[in-house]
């Protein structure tokens, strides 16, 4: 009986107990699904950690628990948020809404699992509705992903390293600043629970034995939040942000003088405007300010513009950077380098491997050129921002949140790898060549950027060898339009490649007369394109060997040392350019005839004069100078399609291939008679309507005379009886022109040698042999 009673005692204990218990459960996810619903992120996490602790594993408290961490600013949390989602979608009954694959692709991104975040991020985009309003973010973070698979998989050979705890800390530290001699380092602190303003700058300076001293608060007199915009070379201006309640926030200059730091002074309203203005850049010589806002007439949310300053010293009109560099994302932090040449910035757009993401980009020839990702690890799938480079390329400063830091965000830097800041450029060394004699042509080239007109500066025409430099920038298309001597103008179209490192390209250009019977009735080119990457054994000094690789490596700017050539006109540094830049792998030992090498492209066009005459000539301005062409060809297409390149026409019965006529003349004449043009105008109705069939014509002349007044005599006939049907619409193209001369052939009488014989062939067979 006592037994009895105390089984049923301890029974009513642990039933009390574990009421009590769950009712704790539940009150303590009643106060955290509140906080979750009016989205207090912070609050909902201690009461959604304790829940669990306590026993919650329903599908919906985990679900919420893992956007709760989803949702931090910790990126450890984010990635924690993996765990609960995947138990939350394990457990689920139908309760859980189609957003539950949008938050599991994210956290499988953080985690730097793209493969798997694809496969999230298509159900969401399966299940969920058309006006769902995360359709268009899930869109975005699965182009990140495919992305980040391709970049997690060719990392950079760079080892970073964080500041020391003097510097990062437990806050939010972001936005680093560094003079031009890396002596100063000024950031911003975010504390998010600090009432009043939560952003401050410190700035800290580097100690004589190359360590950083203790970062001091920069104390300005104002009342809201206050942070790094950019700095001056000689770290004396600081280029601020301030924003509160009533002004979203907008770009100030600081000064320090006589050791203290001034009041902010606006940067004024070409700059500045009602909405918000972020981090800025200048130039080095401080005429130039690069600035991001979100102002109307940006292509998304934030964009990068640019303003000049003038001759009073007021900045300009600010100009948007255009869609080159700005996309439907938030592009911000521009950082332009002294160099003034290459800006880097941070964007969600472009070929983002997750949230945000650092990219470069190079102006040239006037223009921006398609941004490049810095790439993995210095590149992440959380955040990465904010970037800026010491004056000789050699350090990169940045801010991120990524995991293993000390707070939200954390500055870092590295040592930029070899090659690192190379403009991708593309260098094509060529050749101009007489497709006969192999001799040089005397020719000059002018390019042209295809979409926008501009004409491309850095053209070295061809030298007395026949040489000829162009450095094109990535991405872009071109025409060349060349001018060689006794020839028509012609223009060749080039497609560079998207491509993120230097390139050689070399190039041959063959040309040739098309004649007919002595007569010059067209030209033939022939261009011969090869990516060539390797190391030749050549004849030349130690120095400059050195100086065309230290250009290839970039640590010498191509563009640079061709702009002040181009600007003094100095021929003698232009011939030294060409002797280095053709000093390793010259184009002229480069066999591009070789059959076995399937890297070389070939492509020809025949532009015959009937056709293609001075009045079909392409015209168009360039730096307002008319110049006039022969038609446009594409070397690549036309490589492509030449093998295939069969002429459009109608069947016909092989036995017209049997049918030719014969033209007979007098001695010493090459006049035809009228019944000899009833003949030929018979073989004009046979083909006049089909362009797959042509005509060979062949002259001939007999033995009476000299060998050379024969051959003119011969070419004069066939030529007489080539010019009835090309007056009559027969293009040259559909003629096969041969000139023979005398003939040594005893069977025939002297009259029979003295004619023209005019075959009907196939231009497409004929083509092929």
């Amino acid at each position: 009986m006592k037994y009895n009673f105390l089984t049923f005692t301890i029974f009513i204990l642990f039933a009390f107990t574990v009421n009590a218990q769950q009712g704790d459960v539940e009150k303590t996810l009643y106060r955290a699904d509140q906080y979750f619903k009016i989205e207090n992120y912070n609050e909902a996490l201690k009461y959604y950690e304790k829940a669990v602790e306590m026993g919650a594993d329903d599908a919906v408290s985990l679900y919420r628990y893992g956007v709760t961490l989803s949702n931090l600013i910790d990126v450890q949390g984010q990635k924690n948020a993996l765990e609960h989602l995947e138990k939350a979608i394990k457990k689920d009954e139908g309760k859980l809404p189609v957003e539950k694959y949008w938050y599991l692709g994210l956290a499988e991104l953080r985690n730097e699992n793209p493969v798997q975040a694809i496969e999230s991020f298509n159900k969401f985009l399966d299940e969920a509705k058309p006006n769902n309003n995360l359709r268009k973010k899930a869109a975005l973070y699965k182009e990140m992903a495919f992305n980040a698979q391709a970049f997690l998989a060719n990392p950079k050979l760079v080892e970073l390293r964080s500041f020391s705890s003097v510097v990062n800390s437990d806050l939010i530290e972001y936005n680093p600043v560094i003079s031009a001699d890396e002596s100063v380092m000024a950031y911003t602190v975010f504390d998010p629970v600090t009432k009043g303003a939560k952003e401050k700058i410190f700035i800290v300076t580097k100690k004589d034995d190359g360590t950083w001293g203790k970062p001091e608060e920069i104390n300005i007199k104002t009342t809201g939040n206050i942070g790094t915009a950019g700095i001056s070379a000689d770290g004396r201006q600081l280029l601020v942000f301030v924003g509160n309640e009533s002004d979203p926030g907008d770009l100030y200059t600081i000064h320090k003088i006589k050791g203290k730091w001034q009041a902010p002074v606006s940067l004024g309203k070409n700059i500045n405007s009602r909405y918000t203005e972020t981090a800025a850049s200048l130039t080095s010589d401080g005429k130039t300010i690069y600035f991001a806002s979100n102002r109307p007439g940006s292509i998304g949310g934030f964009d990068i513009y640019k303003s000049e300053k003038n001759e009073k010293g007021v900045w300009g009109q600010a100009k948007n950077l255009g869609p080159v560099v700005n996309t439907e994302q938030n592009e911000e932090g521009p950082f332009i380098h002294p160099d003034q040449r290459t800006l880097f910035f941070t964007s969600e757009g472009h070929k983002s491997m997750g949230g945000r993401d650092i990219f470069r980009t190079v102006r040239a020839n006037g223009e921006w050129q398609t941004p490049v990702n810095l790439g993995y690890p210095i590149n992440t799938t959380t955040d990465d921002n904010y970037f800026t480079l010491s004056a000789d390329g050699e350090t990169g400063y940045f801010s991120s949140d990524r995991v293993g830091g000390q707070g939200g965000q954390d500055i870092y830097f590295f040592d930029m790898p070899e090659g690192g800041n190379n403009i991708a450029l593309t260098l094509i060394k060529g050749l101009i060549l007489d497709g006969d004699t192999k001799q040089p042509i005397s020719s000059k080239i002018k390019v042209v950027e295809k979409n926008s007109g501009n004409k491309v500066e850095y053209v070295y025409s061809p030298n007395e060898k026949g040489e000829y430099l162009i450095i094109f920038p990535p991405g872009k298309s071109y025409d060349l339009i060349v001018e060689s001597e006794n020839y028509l103008p012609y223009t060749i179209a080039i497609d560079i490649p998207d491509q993120e490192y230097f390139y050689e390209l070399y190039q041959r250009i063959l040309l040739t007369p098309i004649k007919q019977f002595d007569v010059v009735v067209g030209q033939e080119v022939k261009v011969s394109n090869v990516f060539y990457d390797t190391e030749n054994d050549t004849k030349i000094s130690p120095r400059m060997a050195n100086e065309a690789n230290l250009i290839k490596s970039d640590s010498l700017d191509l563009l640079d040392i061709m702009d002040g050539i181009i600007a003094t006109s100095d021929t003698i540094a232009l011939d030294y350019l060409m002797t280095i830049m053709f000093a390793t792998n010259p184009v002229e030992e480069f066999d591009f005839d070789d059959s076995s090498n399937d890297k070389i492209q070939h492509a020809s066009q025949k532009y015959y004069y009937d056709e293609n005459g001075e009045e079909s000539l392409e015209k168009r301005i360039v730096d307002g100078e008319p110049i006039f062409s022969l038609p446009t060809f594409n070397v690549s297409k036309k490589a492509l399609k030449e093998d295939n390149d069969k002429i459009s026409g109608s069947e016909y019965d092989e036995s017209l291939l049997n049918k030719k006529v014969s033209i007979y003349f007098n001695v010493g004449d090459a006049s035809m008679q009228e019944s000899d043009k009833k003949k030929l105008a018979e073989m004009l109705k046979l083909i006049d309507d089909n362009p797959v069939l042509g005509l060979e014509i062949s002259g001939y002349a007999s033995q009476d005379g000299d060998e050379e007044t024969n051959r003119k005599l011969s070419n004069e006939r066939a030529k007489e009886v080539l010019n009835y049907f090309n007056t009559r619409g027969i293009v040259r193209r559909r003629i096969i022109a041969k000139g023979y001369g005398a003939v040594d052939n005893s069977n025939l009488s002297k009259e029979e040698s003295r004619r023209v014989d005019v075959r009907i062939v196939d231009l497409n067979k004929e083509q092929s042999l």
